[in-house]
This record gives C-alpha cells, structure tokens and sequence, in this order.
C-alpha cells in the first residue's frame, strides 16, 4: 500500500467562535476543501488506507479520533 502525507488539522467552529482541532486527520487537499488550517509542523506519513474508506463524508479524511502514533498497552476507548 502506498503512503500518504496528514495533518492533524484546525478547523473554525463558527458556533463557539474559535479555531478548533479536529478529532479527523486529513490531506492536504482534503482539509483545504473545508476550509481548515493545514499545520505543518504536524504532518505525518501514513498508510494511503486510513484515509480511503466509505464511511467518511469527505475523501481524503481518517476516522474519528485517528492516531497515528499508537501507543503500546491497553485499548482505553472503542472506536466510534
């Protein structure tokens, strides 16, 4: 599989009136079509699957609460 470039991304939450971070990463191309903040210093390869899934609303985005720098141990939450 091949490798894709993400961003842990900000968004502006018009209701609240702030920039907020996105619980989805995304591409770069993905995340300027909503219009998001694209961090650089944030960018982090991954597999070119994570952001392919027919789940998603906009292509180019990672599920809900993604991380992709695991750590080892217990599972502490379930996926939604």
């Amino acid at each position: 599989m091949s490798k894709v470039t993400v961003y842990h991304f900000e968004k502006y939450d018009l209701l609240n009136d702030h920039m907020r971070k996105s619980r989805r990463w995304g591409t770069r191309e993905a995340i300027e079509k909503i219009h998001g903040h694209v961090p650089e210093d944030t960018a982090t390869e991954v597999d070119e699957s994570v952001v392919i899934a027919d789940d998603i609303s906009v292509s180019g985005l990672t599920s809900r609460d993604f991380d992709p720098h695991p750590r080892g141990g217990f599972q502490n939450s379930v996926p939604s």
